[in-house]
């Protein structure tokens, strides 16, 4: 018999009600969208909960990384529960940050994405190296109640910030509509609000980074491999003119 993989497993609800630490009702449960672990969204009698099981493997690494962003006083959710494999976060209501950019168009949004960024990068300190997402995809953040919250932090690790920046940008740029006038115009502002937060001049220095993930990006999306990988190339010569 098939796994129904939509379905809250039991280790999922024993991590669910030690999390809340009190007998709850389930009204509701459906699944959210993830690329590698199994994510759910679970409507009780008490406020709606997320619960995240990692096939990664990394729930040590969010965790930890939620607890210190919080610490710093970043938008991140609030992790109640961790066992295992099993988180179990507070729900963000919001928009997803993609649709924000790629459907409305949001100035505000991207500046508030490079200034996240810049306070990720600025109050998250490895051992002698920054700490970076590791994965900076606009899916990644939320837009609730005026504010971007980071929601995906399990590839957080040292390294360059300016990789975090350029997966960003990449984001922006090579997602649909592709490479307009008015993304160009969303990722410059992102990454001037990042100048700002950080003092780091970043403008010319994040062009390489960008070609990179849109090289990288182009392998997940053989269907506009054409059209990244060109991007990229021209992005390695330098900023396009734009009218």
């Amino acid at each position: 018999m098939l796994e129904d993989l939509t379905s809250l497993d039991s280790l999922g609800y024993e991590a669910l009600k030690k999390a809340l630490n009190q007998r709850v009702v389930v009204n509701r449960v459906r699944i959210l969208p993830s690329n590698v672990n199994r994510v759910w969204l679970v409507e009780t009698d008490v406020r709606p909960i997320v619960v995240k099981k990692f096939l990664s493997r990394k729930s040590g690494t969010e965790f930890e990384t939620l607890i210190r962003a919080r610490a710093a006083g970043l938008t991140v959710p609030f992790p109640l529960w961790k066992e295992g494999d099993y988180m179990v976060l507070e729900y963000i209501h919001g928009e997803t940050c993609d649709r924000m950019i790629n459907y409305m168009f949001s100035a505000e949004v991207a500046e508030m994405l490079g200034a996240w960024l810049g306070g990720f990068h600025g109050r998250l300190d490895g051992s002698g190296a920054k700490m970076i997402v590791g994965d900076a995809a606009l899916s990644n953040f939320i837009f609730s109640e005026g504010a971007v919250y980071g929601v995906d932090l399990e590839d957080s690790r040292e390294g360059e910030p300016l990789e975090d920046v350029g997966d960003l940008a990449a984001s922006i740029l090579g997602s649909e509509p592709f490479f307009t006038p008015i993304k160009f115009d969303l990722c410059f502002r992102m990454i001037r609000a990042y100048e700002r937060s950080t003092g780091v001049d970043a403008i010319e220095r994040v062009r390489p980074y960008i070609a990179k993930h849109l090289r990288i990006d182009a392998k997940k999306k053989p269907l506009f491999r054409r059209t990244l990988v060109g991007a990229s190339k021209s992005l390695e010569r330098g900023w396009p003119r734009l009218a």
